[in-house]
Order: C-alpha cells, then structure tokens, then sequence
C-alpha cells in the first residue's frame, strides 16, 4: 500500500470505529449521526457538542518555489569573468556566464489531506491532527546553457580544470556550455501535533475560544535536479548530472487559539497557531560532472580537442547537517453547515508561513575544487515558504 493512500484508509477506519462502538461513544451521543440538527435561534446560539470529534478535509494547496538561484556562478553579481577559447584560433574567444536560472518554478497546487481526532469534556479536551501534502513536481529543459564553474588548479602541472593546449604560449580556458539542461524540483510536506485544549465560557454574543497548547513535528522535504548534456568536444563537461536534497525537520511546542460562533445550522471559525520549531537539516548532494571525459577521448598532456587537459570524470557525494530555528504561523478561516445533528460539511482556507528552512537550488557550490567537485553551500540553509489554499471534508461532533 502507497504512503499517500494511508491517510485515506486512517479515516475510513476511524469513521467506522465511530458508527460501529456505539456504547463507548457516549462523546458522540451514543453515535447517534443521523439525528436531525438542532438549530437555535435565541442569542446565545447553538450549544457547542462535546466528548469525541472527527474531522477529515481534502486538501488543494499550493507551495511557494524557492527564491532565485544561478544554476553556476552569478558572474555578474559576483564581479568575476573568464575569456574562454571558443575555435581551434586561440584568439577566438568570448566573455563566460551562466545563463539559467531557478526563476521558471512557479507556485502550483497539489492535493492532500488532513484528519483530526480529539475530545472535549466541558472546558478540557485534546485535539491529534495528521495532514500530509502530495509531492509537487515540476521540471523544464533549456537548450544552449552556460554554466561558469570556479575552477581551481589542480592536476598535471597544477593546471586549473578548464584549460587546453592549442599552441599557444600557454594553455586556455575552454567553455562550460551544454546543448540542454533539464532542471526539476520536487518538494514534499506533511506533519503531525498534539495539543491540550482549553474551551471557554461563550461570550455575550454567543462567540466561544478554544486555546490550543502542545507540540508539533512538520517535515518539509524538497530535492532539486540538474540533468545537462552535450557533445564534446564543444561541451568541455559533457555531461554533468546531480540531484540536491534538503530535508527539514522541525519539532517545538505549538500555541493556538481558535473562536467560532454558531447562528442556526451554520458555524464560522477563525484559528491561528505558532510553531517556535528547532530545524534539523540535512543536505545531500549526489552526482558527477564531466561523464565523457574517459581516458579514451582525452590523452593527458596532450589533449583531444576541445578537451581538458587533466581533468577525468568525477563524481560528487557530499552530506550536511545544520540545526536552526524555524518559526510556523499557520491561519484558518472555514465555514461549517450543520447537516443532522453531529454531522458537519465544511469548507475553507488555510495559510502556512514556514521561515528559516533549507532549499536545495540555492545550496549548490558551483566549484570545480582542488580534489572535488561542486559542494554543498551551508550558510544558504535560510530560505522560506508559503503554503496555502483550500480545504473541504467532514465533521462530526464539534
């Protein structure tokens, strides 16, 4: 069975247990569902249910993509160039840049779900929520892409990676560009908590607050891909392929507030809850560059055309751990019918602010270095989301 189906059969399972345990439900009012609403008219409103509640909502959000990254080194803000070698004519040359970016992901929707279950008896009770979102995927391929590498020396000579012998006084530099790139990102999130609740006296005008205090865990995982082909010996790292994936996962203690008021079969709800999370991170960078620099196609010292002069197929493996503090406001704002008596249909928005998190595209060291290759940049482990959307399920018995 698929993790995604999981939620699905949790709710299936846990309405049955509702409708099917009668006698220990005294919570649900001897499970009584079907029974007919009882809508009130007088001032002080309907009066709120107490003992066990269910909740089960589809969720239809979208995931704000990360800020914009260079995929290589941002030359111009950086301040750096490299005159490459472009044609057998060592005089031949042009200015190296990087010409991709990440700023073709766009903020799209993805379906998920949420569950609740808790109880209230008189002013106290408890509230578990479980809500997961379906992995977003996106991705785009760019023909003619420049990436500039920094490249250090190393190897014969303590070259630097990119240079060739076309018989001039001393090597130069050759070109990072492929014929095309494909570039993805797939970002994934779900989350659980616990919390006490504390249910107040209702106000003059029937209103009621219900506090929330207890803690909650929220993992927010996202991967980003590079895929970048091309033909030697115009394409001087042909073909260099990696994935970076960060994965955050945030726990703390978790305060809310919710008010709700109720006239006749209809209830509206406002909630808002604060996360003061510690973020373990962990970033893994997995790869190589330079795939068709077999010893076969470049003789060192010599060189083929086109090619580096020392440089072979290299992979990359690197991971990282980071612990920050990631802080979680999440507002929700839903209006609920009274179908019978313990039996809701409601409908909302949601919005979630998650600071302080790690994202992929931005952490990736473009380097080509002494004795590796590309790096994972730690102090670029700040980045942020926004979620937010629509949600529409059941209720019985809140």
């Amino acid at each position: 069975m698929s993790f995604n189906r999981t939620g699905t059969w949790l709710a299936a399972l846990l309405v049955g247990l509702v409708a099917a345990t009668p006698a220990s439900a005294q919570g649900l009012r001897d499970a009584d569902l079907f029974a007919p609403a009882e809508p009130s008219h007088y001032g002080g409103g309907v009066r709120a249910n107490e003992g066990f509640f269910f909740t089960y909502d589809a969720l239809y959000w979208t995931i704000s993509p990360p800020e914009r990254a260079t995929v290589g080194i941002n030359t111009e803000e950086l301040a750096v160039n490299r005159n490459v070698w472009w044609t057998n004519d060592p005089d031949q040359t042009f200015t190296q840049g990087s010409t991709l970016n990440t700023s073709t992901f766009q903020t799209l929707f993805t379906p998920g779900q949420r569950i609740e279950l808790g109880h209230v008896n008189g002013h106290a009770g408890w509230l578990f929520s479980y809500m997961k979102l379906h992995q977003l995927s996106q991705g785009q391929t760019f023909p003619g892409v420049q990436m500039y590498f920094n490249d250090q020396e190393w190897g014969v000579n303590n070259l630097p990676h990119l240079v060739h012998d076309v018989g001039a006084a001393a090597p130069v530099p050759l070109p990072v560009w492929f014929d095309s790139v494909i570039m993805d990102l797939t970002t994934k999130l779900w989350g659980t908590e616990f919390n006490l609740l504390l249910r107040t006296h209702p106000g003059q005008r029937g209103g009621i607050f219900e506090w929330f205090l207890g803690a909650r865990y929220l993992e927010f995982e996202e991967q980003f891909g590079i895929n970048a082909n091309g033909t030697p010996p115009v394409s001087a790292l042909a073909d260099t392929v990696f994935t970076n994936l960060a994965n955050n996962n945030i726990f703390g203690p978790q305060l809310g507030l919710r008010w709700f008021t109720t006239n006749d079969r209809w209830q509206f709800s406002a909630e808002g809850k604060f996360l003061a999370g510690w973020n373990s991170q962990n970033v893994r960078l997995h790869g190589f560059v330079g795939s068709d620099l077999t010893p076969t196609n470049f003789p060192r010292g010599a060189g083929s055309p086109g090619f580096p002069l020392a440089m072979p197929p290299t992979n990359a493996d690197y991971i990282s751990y980071m612990s920050v503090f990631s802080p979680v406001v999440e507002l929700r704002i839903e209006g609920k019918y009274q179908l019978t008596r313990n039996v809701g249909f409601r409908a909302g928005w949601n919005g979630m602010y998650i600071g302080e998190i790690a994202r992929p595209s931005r952490m990736v060291n473009y380097e080509l270095g002494q004795t590796s290759v590309l790096g994972i940049l730690r102090y670029m482990n700040r980045d942020l989301a926004f979620l937010q959307g629509l949600g529409i399920g059941i209720e019985i018995n809140r």
